[in-house]
């Protein structure tokens, strides 16, 4: 059986340029005269923008291959002046996913088209022989998160992938911070003296660097969290809470996106594939206001003092910085469990 693959946002784009030599043209590979850029070398730079889109999502073992190229060559470019190439994840299928293809010089259209790349497992990729790799089962881990923090993106980016790895369910335990922070008495790392916040801001910008992530939230920040988490809740319910949550994550921390808005919380929900009812009516319903305290409560009772947290076991891991620490336990507990 095929495991599902890692979920990819749709709107996940990237720009590369290249600098076209003499050695790229059409002539240079036997098409004499034609002193334009070949096409086979504006397709090569289009898998050359397209692949790094689907390495943050790619689990052990994985890699991402061209399958399909679909493109017009809609103008020429020459040798000596840059081409950008503008690529955009536009839909996903299984294992496949497609790209949208726009390549440019000196902002004049010179190709456009789609790309499809598709997820695959690289040792049976390679060699058909090989026999699938066998998930033993492990206690579940549940995650305790708020939108609000950039740690619990952080930690959502990864713990997926984590727990997957070793066959363990991951239960999405979305949590209202303010609120549980208030009920303990807990630290409140934006109310600490200025030296500390000025060093907390740095390290937030510092990890999403080394994570590959952009740090441009909302300049308004924070925003309030209730509507958000209520619909992460309904993803949980549905198997959709890894694709929604990490699409509202990146909107929230990298694309200054108005969590409160209804609409745009449907259209996140529309690219996870996340229905059938609308956010707006899950944004309002008492009931899911009410899961998401039951959330809080049961994170509190359960010693959680901040996000995110991770519970495995009976023991808590706190800090997207902890992932190693409950790797470890996860790879110690007895499979079956």
């Amino acid at each position: 059986m095929v495991r599902p693959m890692r979920p990819v946002p749709l709107g996940l784009a990237h720009t590369l340029g290249f600098d076209p030599t003499a050695e790229d043209t059409a002539a240079a590979v036997g098409n004499a005269g034609v002193e334009a850029v070949a096409t086979v070398t504006l397709i090569l730079w289009i898998e050359a923008t397209c692949a790094p889109l689907l390495h943050p999502y790619l689990e052990e073992g994985e890699a991402g291959v061209g399958v399909r190229v679909a493109v017009d060559h809609t103008g020429p470019a020459f040798a000596g002046r840059p081409v950008d190439v503008h690529a955009e994840a536009t839909a996903v299928s299984g294992r496949k996913v497609v790209f949208s293809v726009r390549l440019e010089q000196d902002g004049r259209e010179v190709m456009t088209g789609e790309h499809t790349r598709a997820v695959v497992d690289l040792e049976r990729f390679l060699d058909g022989r090989a026999a699938p790799r066998v998930r033993p089962e492990r206690p579940p881990v549940a995650f305790y998160f708020d939108v609000h923090s950039p740690w619990s993106y952080l930690a959502a980016t990864r713990i997926g992938a984590l727990c997957r790895r070793y066959g363990a369910e991951l239960l999405w335990r979305p949590v209202h911070l303010a609120n549980l922070i208030e009920t303990i008495g807990g630290l409140r790392p934006m109310e600490q003296t200025p030296a500390r916040v000025a060093w907390y801001e740095r390290d937030v910008r510092d990890r999403f660097r080394e994570n590959g992530l952009v740090h441009d939230p909302r300049p308004d920040y924070p925003l309030r969290p209730s509507r958000a988490l209520r619909c992460f809740v309904y993803a949980a319910e549905r198997g959709c809470a890894e694709a929604f949550v990490l699409a509202v994550m990146r909107g929230y921390w990298s694309e200054r996106a108005d969590i409160t808005d209804p609409a745009w919380l449907q259209r996140m929900a529309d690219a996870a594939g996340l229905g059938p009812r609308p956010m707006a009516g899950i944004a309002a319903d008492e009931g899911y206001k009410a899961a998401v305290a039951r959330n809080t409560a049961e994170a509190i009772e359960r010693s959680v003092f901040g996000v995110p947290t991770f519970l495995f076991e009976g023991k808590l891991h706190f800090g997207s910085d902890r992932l190693d620490m409950l790797e470890r336990a996860l790879a110690a507990a007895p499979a079956g469990g």
